[in-house]
Order: structure tokens, then C-alpha cells, then sequence
């Protein structure tokens, strides 16, 4: 929790590292499998995790799990499975792996999602250099398409309301189109590939 608190700050305040803030002998390196996977590493691509010689650590990783678990098609986006980082380094990590999604995008995961996770993408949802993409639920309350679908359960537990309350007969669809629209959790995220770009040029990414 105290990670994503100080990523959420890192991002308000434009304090995150970037590429050229890399010390020596530190490395991106992006591991492509089922999905991605983007971690500091030494030059071979080894992690930096569990060494406390390692200058920093830290990773963020995605995948399209959530489309074989009746969660929707979420516009073919990725969903962010799992994050951690030595602090000021994590929104390069979060950066590419939004430039590695390309035009499918990014999400919030649709089955956990903490407080400060949800004030993670809040943030994302403001960035005017990051596109969003509306999500739809799956009574298709936004559209009658069916690839926008998505799972909607985090967006109603932290907008304070329960399910039970999105059920009620006091609830109506247009209050549901606000809740999907002012949710940064009902939204595809894409960015342009510029921290991947820097990295490339200054040597310091490796794929495998």
C-alpha cells in the first residue's frame, strides 16, 4: 500500500525518475510470455530483486487473463495483474507497460482493487498525455456493442456504493452511465511510445 501511495504523489508531483535518471549499470528489460512483464534488471537482463546490492527494483506486469473468466471483452484491453517498486521509479515502469499495451490498451484489474490502486488510475484518467477509451458494463448500459463490455464490480465498490444499491429499484440507468463514466476504473488506457523511445536510445532497454 505504502508503494502505491508514494507513486500516486510521484505522479501528482512530477517527481518520478525517468530514463536518463537510470544509474549506471541499470537496465529496463521487458520479458514478453503471455503477456508482459517490465522489471529492472542488470545488462544480461537479470532482475534486480531480492539483492541488496541492487541499486533499485521494481516491476509491473499484464496480461488478458480476465477474458476467459466471464469478465467481458474490455475491448481486447490488458489488465494490470501486479505492480512494486523502489520509490520514484514507478511510473516509468507504468508508462511502458501502457506503451507496450499499443493501441489494445490498459486497465485496472476488474476482480481486486485497493483504494490507492483505484487513485492510481484516477490519476492516469487526468494525464493529458495518456488517451482513455470508455468501458461499457455488461447490461449495456453505454452501448448495445459487446466488445466494450467489462466487468463494472470495482467501479461500484469504490465509488462508495454497493452491488446491491446498482440493483435497487431506486437506481436507474442514467445514474448508471455517470458511474461508468466518471469511473477511471471503466477506462482503456494508451500512450504513445515515448519512454520506451528514450530507453531504446540511450541503450538502456532489452527485450526478451
Amino acid at each position: 500500500m505504502n508503494l502505491l501511495r508514494e507513486y500516486i504523489r510521484e505522479l501528482l508531483t512530477e517527481a518520478a525518475m525517468g530514463p536518463a535518471d537510470l544509474p549506471d549499470g541499470v537496465f529496463v528489460t521487458i520479458l514478453a510470455d503471455d503477456g508482459y512483464e517490465v522489471y529492472f534488471s542488470d545488462k544480461s537482463g537479470k532482475r534486480f530483486v531480492g539483492h541488496p546490492e541492487s541499486p533499485l527494483h521494481g516491476y509491473v506486469a499484464m496480461d488478458k487473463g480476465h477474458r476467459g473468466r466471464g469478465l467481458g471483452d474490455c475491448l481486447g484491453a490488458y489488465m494490470v495483474v501486479g505492480s512494486e517498486a523502489t520509490h520514484g521509479w514507478g511510473p516509468m515502469l507504468y508508462d511502458v507497460i501502457m506503451e507496450l499495451a499499443g493501441s489494445d490498451g490498459v486497465m485496472a484489474d476488474r476482480s481486486s482493487l485497493s483504494k490507492d490502486a483505484f487513485n492510481v488510475w484516477q490519476v492516469y484518467m487526468s494525464r493529458g498525455d495518456v488517451q482513455k477509451k470508455q468501458l461499457d458494463d455488461v447490461g449495456n448500459t453505454l452501448t448495445p456493442e459487446e466488445e466494450d463490455n467489462c466487468d463494472a464490480d470495482t467501479a461500484i465498490q469504490r465509488s462508495g456504493l454497493k452491488t446491491t444499491d446498482v440493483f435497487s429499484g431506486e437506481w436507474n440507468d442514467e445514474k448508471t452511465a455517470e458511474l461508468l463514466k466518471n469511473s477511471p476504473v471503466m477506462k482503456v488506457y494508451t500512450k504513445g511510445p515515448t519512454t520506451i523511445g528514450e530507453l531504446e536510445s540511450i541503450g538502456r532497454l532489452i527485450r526478451k
